[in-house]
């Protein structure tokens, strides 16, 4: 499955470079508008296509939504202003997007957390969104199987120095947007890192690891989307 969803990646990758190549070619003889050429090789262009391509591959959707909800309205506001001269200021729908947003997180969050008690086992993944806030959170799990982290101008500590990893391959899905979150892993887990960042990073800063047993296949991968905001893992 997962060398399955590696190939589809690659597929899409692959169609977007031949379609970008294509304009970029056709754009140099003059056989497309200015117009297209200049979107499709600007900032604005270039964060859709990521947020297409996050949305088709990853199983966090939000990431990729969010990136073409902002292409597109710089998109549309640039259009509006040279044609129109309709100025869409970002403070007119800043704060309402976030409020819609964190809504639809919150409420996912609790189908998730209503799952989770459902199924008896409440401490073996992590469910938390972290909203104008934070704090520090210590995990204990003889079976940690991830989660989902959420942080939205704020951010948390998260201590998983006492859990065990479950047998098996697990993801643990983060999302940051002007903020950020640190997790404190065991020095025996295999950890992958997998995250996309824009103006901001995740950094992996563990001082050491121990070598685990070869063919336990016990791996956490760590994936998901930082904007405007940063991550840390370690160790002690």
């Amino acid at each position: 499955m997962r060398q399955n969803k590696k190939e589809d990646r690659s597929y899409l990758m692959g169609v977007a470079l031949v379609i970008l190549g294509g304009i970029f070619l056709l754009g140099n003889f003059g056989l497309i508008p200015e117009e297209i050429h200049n979107l499709a090789f600007n900032w604005k262009g270039i964060i859709f296509v990521i947020g297409i391509l996050s949305i088709s591959t990853k199983s966090n959707k939000y990431p990729g939504a969010i990136m073409i909800c902002l292409a597109l309205y710089f998109i549309f506001g640039e259009y509006l202003w040279q044609e129109f001269r309709i100025n869409i200021g970002l403070s007119q729908i800043l704060w309402p997007g976030i409020l819609i947003g964190t809504g639809i997180i919150l409420l996912n969050k609790r189908k998730i957390e209503f799952k989770r008690q459902s199924s008896g086992h409440s401490f073996d993944y992590l469910n938390d969104a972290n909203i104008l806030g934070g704090g520090e959170v210590k995990v204990r799990s003889d079976q940690f199987k991830g989660g989902q982290v959420t942080a939205i101008f704020g951010g948390s500590s998260y201590d998983l120095s006492g859990s065990r990893l479950a047998n098996g391959q697990h993801t643990l899905e983060v999302f940051a947007l002007f903020g950020g979150f640190t997790f404190v892993l065991p020095t025996d887990w295999e950890i992958h890192l997998e995250t996309t960042a824009i103006f901001g990073g995740v950094t992996d800063k563990r001082k050491f690891t121990k070598r685990t047993e070869s063919g336990t296949g016990n791996t956490l991968h760590i994936k998901g989307f930082v904007l405007f905001g940063g991550g840390e893992i370690k160790n002690y």
